[in-house]
Order: structure tokens, then C-alpha cells, then sequence
């Protein structure tokens, strides 16, 4: 089994499309930011509390994609180490 390393898919599947969806979701309100950047920039008016909302959803996003990276990630990790232990124990035998 040392030659081996087996990967939980199910996990990283579901890893991936969480990441799919919050990008996905990022890259819309970039799209929104943008026109509303345009807004601020010709006006200056009330848009600019707009785009302060529209730019904390966005921090809230990226906040979002990193929070469900870093989970996933020691998921693997955690899942990687129980293989090692598992590896040694059979080593031991």
C-alpha cells in the first residue's frame, strides 16, 4: 500500500464544485462591481455606498472560496495521515 495513495474522489468532487459555485458567484459580482465602478466614476454620488456593498459581497466571496479551500485541504490532509499510520501498522506486521 506504500506505492499507493488512495484519494478520497467523493470528497474532492464535492471540493470542487463548492469551488465551482463560489467562483462562479466572485466572477458575477466582479461583473457587477464593474458596472457599478463606472457609475461611481461618472456620477459620484449614492453609488459609491453601492459599490461598497457590491465590493463586501465579493470580499465575503473570496472569504467564502478560502474558507471551504482550507477545510477541504485538511480533509485531505487529515485523510492522508490516517493512510501513513495505516501503511505503518501493515509495515509492522
Amino acid at each position: 500500500m506504500s506505492d499507493f495513495i488512495k484519494y478520497d474522489y467523493a470528497s474532492m468532487d464535492v471540493a470542487y464544485d463548492e469551488m465551482k459555485r463560489i467562483s462562479d458567484n466572485v466572477l458575477a459580482q466582479l461583473d457587477v462591481l464593474q458596472q457599478e465602478a463606472r457609475k461611481v466614476l461618472a456620477f459620484n454620488g449614492d453609488y459609491v455606498l453601492n459599490y461598497d456593498a457590491k465590493a463586501q459581497v465579493v470580499r465575503d466571496g473570496v472569504t467564502e472560496l478560502n474558507d471551504k479551500t482550507l477545510t477541504r485541504s485538511n480533509d485531505l490532509a487529515e485523510k492522508f495521515a490516517d493512510y501513513q499510520a495505516t501503511d505503518k501498522r501493515l509495515g509492522a506486521m
